[in-house]
């Protein structure tokens, strides 16, 4: 499987939205732009979302802290 980076950058680079599909199913989507590209969608279910939330949380948490960022050889 090919490895797909995305590095947004700069006011506007992601946003976020609302979808509903034509089952009901409602999704929120992230969209990432980047120069010279297309841009990418990735959209996840409200409870899935509401994880991944949670996840970024503790993620910014442990980023804030300089410990996290000490690489051992």
């Amino acid at each position: 499987m090919a490895e797909i980076v995305i590095s947004p950058s700069g006011p506007g680079a992601m946003e976020t939205g609302l979808m509903i599909d034509e089952t009901g199913t409602r999704f929120v989507v992230l969209t990432f732009k980047q120069p010279d590209t297309d841009p990418v969608l990735v959209t996840f279910t409200v409870p899935i979302f509401q994880s991944y939330v949670e996840h970024l949380g503790r993620t910014a948490e442990a980023a804030a802290d300089e410990l996290n960022w000490i690489v051992s050889s």
